[in-house]
């Protein structure tokens, strides 16, 4: 699984570190955490962990393995009012929703 480079400086804007910052709480140097950051190296678990950490979120996240926190919303909303929902509607809702996180929207 590779990084998602998108998500991570995303993240580290959020948070403001920089790249040296991160380097630091994740355990490794500043040239180490380039690469990672170019996606031209992966990190390890251990260190993958440390920078999910660090970024207040999960190794998935950082992978693209979850859904954006929108989907999640939607997913709440949709749940929640299943039981009003006509049948054609909601199987094109999850085609939509399973769509959206195919492409990490």
């Amino acid at each position: 699984m590779a990084l998602n480079t998108n998500k991570l400086r995303q993240l580290m804007q959020a948070y403001n570190f920089s790249q040296r910052d991160l380097a630091s709480i994740s355990g490794v140097d500043e040239s180490t955490m380039s690469r990672y950051i170019n996606g031209t190296r992966q990190p390890k678990g251990e260190t993958l962990a440390n920078m999910a950490t660090a970024l207040h979120t999960t190794p998935n996240d950082l992978l693209g393995l979850e859904p954006p926190e929108e989907t999640n919303e939607i997913v709440t909303l949709i749940a929640r009012n299943a039981s009003s929902i006509p049948e054609d509607v909601k199987i094109k809702l999850i085609k939509i929703l399973i769509e959206s996180c195919e492409k990490g929207e």
